[in-house]
């Protein structure tokens, strides 16, 4: 198993090009085919205009039109330079609608997605961002690039958080081939209904040729969240496994749950799965 086809959503935002970069060097370490996805927004009337948008001429629908095709050329043309070393196993596609949406579709023909990790605050925090629609309904599995960076060459040093639950199991299993590429996994478990299987899970990563160190951690006194975003940083990993949406989705989404706080505080890579 490996990842052969890699989706990158393509916006125009101050990590772009690391996030390139980053497809670049995955699209070479698992000899994949990269795609590049620019969804350019729907037309928009200004709000101010109230009653009397329906008078408004097709000149702004056109101005508007206009300098989406330009900045999505202009997207593309960065997307071709970064990604030249991987020709002709790279494209480019531009589709016009809901971002996320058109994310959503374009993920389920992918074998592995990159994201922006979201930098929404107050109200904009109760809706789902890209990485979220994607982890909820994409189908594969979502890597979360922190906003504020992160190394060139990703996924050596990786933590997976274990509970023994449906969500763990399936991101374990989606990123074994990341796994064996690792110089140092550590797969850790905590609370006591976590560490019940734990073992099991540790020799199941064994017999596909993995070296991994295990831990785990009988009592916890506070949220999960923060408790393996302080392990990642104790043990120097770059990048964390977990599963996504344990809980009810809604009820993450309105009162907070582990994968919110991972997806939203992480100054690391965060590799999920659903």
């Amino acid at each position: 198993m490996s990842y052969r086809t890699i989706l990158v959503p393509v916006t125009d935002d101050p990590r772009l090009d690391e996030r390139l970069a980053t497809a670049r060097m995955l699209g070479q370490r698992f000899d994949a085919h990269v795609l590049g996805l620019h969804v350019m927004p729907l037309p928009v009337v200004p709000l101010g205009y109230g009653e009397a948008a329906a008078y408004v001429g097709p000149e702004l629908i056109e101005a508007q039109r206009r300098a989406n095709v330009e900045r999505a050329e202009r997207l593309r043309q960065r997307f071709e330079e970064a990604l030249a070393e991987l020709a002709p196993d790279c494209s480019w596609r531009v589709v016009e609608g809901d971002p996320a949406m058109v994310a959503l579709s374009h993920a389920r023909i992918a074998d592995l997605v990159l994201a922006p990790q979201s930098d929404l605050r107050g109200l904009d925090f109760l809706e789902p961002d890209l990485a979220e629609h994607l982890a909820m309904g994409g189908g594969v599995p979502v890597t979360i690039l922190p906003r504020g960076g992160w190394p060139s060459d990703l996924g050596r040093r990786i933590l997976v958080a274990w509970n023994g639950s449906r969500q763990a199991s399936r991101a374990v299993h989606d990123a074994l081939p990341l796994l064996a590429r690792a110089d140092r996994v550590l797969l850790f478990a905590a609370g006591e209904e976590a560490g019940e299987h734990v073992a099991d899970a540790l020799a199941m990563l064994e017999r596909h040729g993995l070296e991994v160190v295990c831990e785990t951690l009988a009592e916890v006194s506070g949220p999960i969240g923060p408790l393996l975003l302080r392990k990642a940083a104790e043990t120097g990993c770059d990048t964390l496994v977990m599963g996504a949406y344990g809980h009810s989705r809604l009820r993450e989404l309105i009162l907070g749950g582990t994968t919110r706080h991972v997806f939203a505080h992480a100054e690391l890579v965060v590799f999920a799965s659903s």
